[in-house]
């Protein structure tokens, strides 16, 4: 597990897959000042329920602020840091950037260094993400990362990939409940019907197995005092003006301290790894003996 500075390779995929961080020192793109200072003083809602203040492309809109008033102007800011970021990671990251699916940008403003938060919710405690509203159906979260602290680092701890983690926990999570129920008549039957519901415009998540797994891990890892003392664990301080990407539901990883954070999301189609048998959900479904994510 290491920190592999891009400057040493041409092989951003290789890195990637292999649930390695890419480290970009000097940043890897420009931020405008504009952007910056949209976005410094910017009011987040520091209640449990907005963990960050987040930017939809998709609908260009922007969440978790608590002065109203903010919104254009942070708006304004966040849309223009997504679409750098986005061009920045098409341009080194093209067979992705072929067929990905564009998902949120944030900004992480408040210190993450003694932050108030449920259990579940907290970034300090290592995990893997998975989305609640959005699943990915075996695809991969890919989020690129901007330390626009002038002076802080953003203190990160990660600890071994799931290639590793997935063999020695996945069964102790439950993963044999999870595989009965892809092939069960009920879960079927299920998913037909919030099909039908989504379709009719009622806002239900159609999700599948694997999704279901790996929101329960999130969880189950956070939960987990002996796993998240004795684990293997590897310290990274990303410097003021530094970028990074990474999978962060290939690496399990925590954040210990630091704000002022940028980050923008892809979903990154399996078929589009140089090797997608790395995947979280062909791990998995090796473990299981049989399909997870359709």
């Amino acid at each position: 597990m290491g920190l592999i500075n891009a400057t040493t390779t041409s092989d951003f995929r290789a890195v990637l897959e292999k649930g390695d961080i890419l480290f970009f020192p000097e940043g890897g793109f420009e931020i405008p000042a504009s952007v910056r200072g949209a976005l410094m003083g910017a009011s987040q809602d520091a209640r449990s329920i907005h963990k960050n203040i987040a930017y939809k492309p998709n609908v260009d809109r922007v969440t978790g602020l608590v002065d109203s008033a903010e919104t254009e102007a942070v708006r304004n800011g966040m849309r223009e840091y997504s679409r750098l970021a986005l061009r920045f990671m098409a341009d080194i990251l093209p067979a992705y950037a072929a067929n990905w699916k564009i998902d949120y940008a944030s900004f992480r403003s408040i210190e993450e260094r003694g932050r108030d938060l449920p259990l579940t919710k907290r970034n300090d405690l290592l995990h893997v993400d998975a989305f609640p509203s959005r699943p990915v159906f075996g695809d991969l979260i890919l989020r690129c990362f901007t330390n626009v602290n002038p002076e802080q680092p953003r203190e990160w701890l990660v600890s071994d990939p799931f290639a590793l983690l997935g063999p020695k926990e996945a069964a102790n999570a439950g993963l044999a409940r999870f595989a009965e129920t892809a092939e069960s008549g009920l879960h079927k039957l299920r998913r037909t019907a919030v099909r039908t519901l989504r379709r009719a415009g009622l806002p239900l998540v159609d999700r599948s197995p694997y999704d279901a797994f790996m929101l329960h891990f999130h969880d189950w890892l956070k939960h987990r005092e002996e796993w998240q003392r004795d684990c293997p664990k590897y310290r990274f301080d990303l410097p003021p003006g530094s970028t990074w990407l990474v999978f962060t539901d290939m690496v399990p990883h925590a954040v210990l301290g630091g704000r002022l954070a940028l980050e923008q999301t892809v979903i990154v189609s399996r078929a589009s790894l140089a090797n997608p048998q790395l995947a979280p959900s062909s791990i998995l479904e090796r473990l299981a003996g049989k399909p997870l994510s359709a």
